[in-house]
């Protein structure tokens, strides 16, 4: 007879613990967590702080300084493309020298991801025993902190606001698994007042057999409200329009490389200036666009109308959705490395090892190492390869179609295991007895 999951946690039948559940144990693992963690963030954290100010910052200390003139923050810097939200809270410090709260920025930038890295784990509780979670804490904030991921080196060389909204998507997610519906959104809607495009993360609400998501739509809705109305608010019509002006000619960034479904065809079959071109060609420029766009809009309609966790979903969601943006620079893959958490969480929780969600972590494994590598995003020159600057697309690609082939499955997986109510048993008699198909199939033979 199959023990029941909390005898299995505690390490045997009768109760007894095993040391593993121990307090002292768990207590020396979580020590253990927070000591790592604290020391990759140092190790990030000074570098960045004794550098440079990133240039992005410049561009929200510049906005924060057109507030304190009584000017709209988008005034003569059409790079500010975000709301109001960044320049309200620098603006008390402009006064301060910039290399200064560029310290303390990069310790924000440090110090938040890991606010959602305890949100995350906190969702997996309820699937996990108690002394793994320093256990997946520790390997979640290593992966993000660890000093070669790519895009958090870009986060600190920028000082963007990345891992600042992080931690409100993480908590929409916690809170999706606790079926709080109206927080879930007001979190979204967070992220959506620092970054704006988060919001649109909230389509994940419509996945098949979600409950409460006109509330959680609602509340994202209600948040969200709060971005314009504070730009109208600081700057009057000024403030609006140019929020919607800079937001909208941000969607073409012809000097940059970026990493969606309409840029790496471009740099593999056009003169973009970018990049040497494998083959100039507009057929395949458009052509492959059309192709890997339907790819990726088929894959998010396959997780929505794929029932399961509702975390899954939504980086599933998040993959999907950032490789359809006009411009998706690599940072933005912190948002999609929680994907890798959940297999790990997936791998290490109860129950048999399944190989094919095995294979799923190991791609999703792969595309991490990719990540850990220097692309040349920062130095691009029409004499390095394209297909060079593809591979970060590529490894994307691929590990969002295993992740969401991986959902379908566990979707099957948790269908299975799920019991079926057996019939209730036919009265005996006639009358009115049987069940209803019973009873009509009887009429019908009369």
């Amino acid at each position: 007879m199959q023990r029941p999951r909390h005898a299995r946690r505690s390490g045997g039948a009768d109760g007894r613990q095993s040391w593993v559940a121990r307090p002292a144990v768990i207590g020396s693992l979580w020590l253990t967590a927070l000591g790592l963690t604290g020391l990759l963030a140092y190790l990030d954290y000074g570098p960045a702080a004794r550098g440079v100010a990133g240039v992005d910052f410049d561009y929200f200390f510049r906005a924060a300084q057109n507030l304190s003139a009584g000017q709209s923050p988008y005034s003569n810097l059409h790079q500010y493309v975000y709301p109001p939200t960044i320049a309200l809270i620098l603006e008390p410090f402009i006064h301060i020298r910039p290399h200064e709260v560029w310290q303390v920025w990069v310790a924000v930038i440090v110090a938040a991801p890991v606010v959602g890295v305890a949100a995350f784990v906190a969702s997996r509780a309820a699937r996990l025993p108690a002394w793994l979670y320093p256990v997946l804490f520790a390997f979640c904030s290593s992966t993000l902190l660890f000093g070669h991921f790519w895009p958090m080196r870009r986060e600190l060389y920028l000082g963007q606001i990345d891992t600042m909204t992080f931690p409100f998507v993480l908590l929409s997610v916690l809170f999706a698994t606790r079926g709080a519906s109206a927080l879930r959104g007001v979190a979204l809607g967070a992220a959506a007042v620092l970054k704006g495009w988060p919001g649109a993360i909230g389509i994940s609400v419509f996945q098949r057999g979600v409950r409460g998501r006109w509330r959680t739509l609602l509340a994202l809705v209600a948040t969200a409200l709060i971005a314009p109305l504070m730009a109208l608010a600081v700057a009057g019509w000024s403030g609006l329009t140019g929020f919607v002006k800079n937001a909208f000619d941000a969607r073409e960034q012809a000097s940059l490389i970026n990493d969606s479904v309409w840029a790496v065809p471009q740099l593999l079959f056009s003169r973009s200036g970018l990049a040497h071109p494998v083959e100039v060609s507009m057929l395949l420029r458009y052509g492959v666009s059309a192709l890997l766009a339907c790819w990726i809009i088929g894959l998010a309609v396959v997780v929505l109308r794929t029932r399961g966790d509702p975390a899954l979903c939504t980086f599933n969601v998040i993959f999907c959705m950032l490789m359809l943006l006009p411009v998706a620079h690599r940072q933005y893959a912190i948002f999609v490395l929680p994907l890798l958490w959940f297999w790990v969480a997936d791998l290490i929780g109860p129950g048999p090892v399944d190989p094919r969600r095995v294979a799923v972590l190991a791609v999703i494994a792969g595309w991490w190492v990719v990540q850990c590598f220097s692309w040349p995003y920062t130095y691009s020159s029409p004499t390095i390869s394209a297909a060079r600057y593809s591979v970060p697309f590529i490894a994307d690609l691929l590990a969002c179609t295993a992740s969401v082939l991986g959902g379908v499955l566990l979707a099957r997986a948790e269908r299975r295991a799920t019991p079926v109510p057996a019939p209730a048993p036919a009265r005996a008699g006639g009358g009115g007895g049987g069940t209803p198909l019973i009873r009509l199939q009887s009429s019908i033979a009369w």
